[in-house]
């Protein structure tokens, strides 16, 4: 097991949430990522978290946005371990499930989808078939929102580092923002990609909307 992974089931619950905490503010600001997706989600959507773990991320955003609901699918056995209990009405959790697997009952049901922190764990040649997953869950007018970490920057690096070697991910690889416009203009049939100011105030992260309408 992983080193980080390890540590984390060995801590309490309120120790293992500070811990967390602590870690993750190194590599980015979860309130600056739920404030721009606050303010850029449909309303009263339902959203669609893809590999959302342990939920630190909803936390803070369904303190700023109380029209919107959730299911979490993650291919994790443990999901959604440090949302707070207030939030539970909202939220239906889909562990140990896979995207494809969920799409396959859950098509065009979503106003939104998220992908936080998830494509560079995903290896290249499994990219298109998770967005193309993705967008089946979508309804025609729907939006992804894509969270993830622009390489070059000394951020980017120790984050790779961390996940490769204390998360455990030997096959972690970072994606640019200007790839991942290149992957979704090859995968699907997309109305428009937009940065939606993440990377100018929480650097190397960025979060893009990617408008679908073209699938009606």
């Amino acid at each position: 097991m992983a080193i980080g992974a390890t540590i984390r089931r060995v801590l309490p619950a309120h120790l293992e949430r500070r811990a967390a905490d602590a870690y993750r503010r190194i590599f980015v600001d979860l309130d600056k990522v739920a404030a721009h997706l606050a303010t850029s989600l449909p309303a009263s959507a339902r959203l669609l978290d893809i590999g959302g773990g342990d939920g630190d991320l909803l936390n803070r955003l369904l303190a700023l946005r109380d029209d919107i609901d959730v299911d979490m699918v993650d291919i994790a056995p443990r999901v959604g371990v440090l949302l707070d209990s207030r939030y539970e009405s909202r939220i239906r959790r889909f562990p140990s499930t896979p995207l494809m697997q969920h799409a396959a009952t859950h098509g065009r049901v979503y106003e939104a989808a998220l992908l936080s922190d998830v494509m560079h764990h995903v290896p290249s040649a499994h990219r298109p078939d998770l967005l193309r997953a993705m967008a089946t869950c979508l309804l025609p007018d729907g939006a992804a929102f894509i969270k993830d970490v622009e390489p070059g920057h000394p951020r980017a690096r120790l984050g790779w580092w961390c996940d490769r070697y204390v998360s455990g991910d030997r096959d972690v690889a970072l994606i640019s923002m200007a790839d991942l416009r290149s992957l979704v203009e090859q995968t699907l049939d997309m109305a428009g990609f937009e940065e939606i100011g993440l990377l100018d105030i929480d650097r190397p992260n960025y979060l893009v909307r990617i408008s679908l309408t073209r699938l009606a």
